[in-house]
């Protein structure tokens, strides 16, 4: 093939119109993303972590689902967990869906007194076409625990909607 059918099929891949592009009622989401962890309070340490978010839209503004997380902290590693809910604001250029929700999240499943953090987030979603999308977000969790430390979680992402 030729250079220009080429970038001609990768731009019609990639560009997509406004009434295609977004999520809609019955659609499901699978995001992989990469977020750094920050504890707030004082002596407070910075951790990263990987996770599979996988959510349903009960309409095309509500999203709820849950995720397995991998957390790595000097050297350790750790399995955790989490579920979320998500409000669309859908935008009128279709590709771009600034969200606000909630999160709960557990960092390591193994420990048994540990009850996680509760919170907010918020961030936006940047379609690449109907079926993908660039993720930046943000969430403030309060700890579950009696002397825990609030987290301020940053994550970016990339999503595929079935």
């Amino acid at each position: 093939m030729r250079p220009f059918p080429i970038a001609a099929l990768v731009a019609t891949l990639l560009i997509s119109t406004p009434a295609i592009a977004q999520q809609e009622q019955g659609d499901v989401e699978i995001q992989f993303s990469g977020s750094v962890q920050s504890k707030v309070k004082k002596g407070g340490s910075t951790t990263g972590y990987v996770q599979t978010k996988f959510g349903y839209y009960f309409t095309d503004r509500l999203e709820l689902g849950a995720f397995p997380s991998l957390t790595f902290s000097s050297g350790d590693t750790a399995l955790g967990m989490g579920a979320f809910g998500t409000y669309s604001f859908l935008a009128a250029d279709a590709m771009t869906v600034p969200y606000l929700g909630a999160q709960y999240y557990k960092n390591d499943v193994s420990v048994a007194g540990d009850r996680g953090w509760a919170g907010f987030n918020g961030g936006v979603k940047f379609f690449f076409n109907r079926h993908m999308a660039f993720d930046v977000g943000g969430n403030y969790l309060l700890p579950l625990n009696k002397n825990g430390s609030s987290l301020v979680l940053f994550q970016v992402g990339l999503s595929y909607v079935l």
